[in-house]
Formats: C-alpha cells, sequence, structure tokens
C-alpha cells in the first residue's frame, strides 16, 4: 500500500461482552508525509483490512511515524496497545 512502510503490529480480539470483532493494526508511514497523506494512509488501511475482516468488525488503525529518517517508524510515537 502507497506509503505504508511497515506493519509492525496487527492484533485480533472481541469486544467484551460481545462477539464483535477487533482489529488492530500499527503501521510504519515515513516522516516526510503530510497530514493530509498520513490520514489518506490510514483511511486506505482502514478500508483495506475492513474488507477482509469479519462483517461488522471494528477496524483500528496506529499510525507510527518517525521524526527522521534514521529512526525507525515502529520505534516512535504509538504503544497505545502495549
Amino acid at each position: 500500500m502507497r506509503n505504508v512502510r511497515t506493519v509492525p503490529l496487527v492484533r485480533l480480539a472481541h469486544e467484551d461482552g460481545t462477539e464483535r470483532a477487533v482489529v488492530v493494526l500499527r503501521v510504519g508511514l515515513p516522516p516526510a508525509l503530510s497530514l493530509t497523506d498520513v490520514v489518506t494512509a490510514i483511511a486506505h488501511v482502514q478500508l483495506t483490512v475492513s474488507r477482509l475482516a469479519p462483517p461488522g468488525a471494528a477496524v483500528h488503525v496506529e499510525p507510527d511515524v518517525a521524526a527522521d529518517e534514521a529512526t525507525p517508524t515502529e520505534a516512535i510515537v504509538i504503544r497505545a496497545l502495549e
């Protein structure tokens, strides 16, 4: 997928108290992307995954964007699931 460098995390679960599937992905994005490009990349990933996930699944996409090219995107910014 354009602008997605890595997908270092994919988690599958069910919501508490329901059987609704939840898919969480972390995607590594290049640091030079504009905010508009980040939003577009997230939307494309979310749409693609929602087409592959069970019907009605919640799909959450977390972006990792490094501050510079020398820093791996997976090492920075979002660690909400950990």
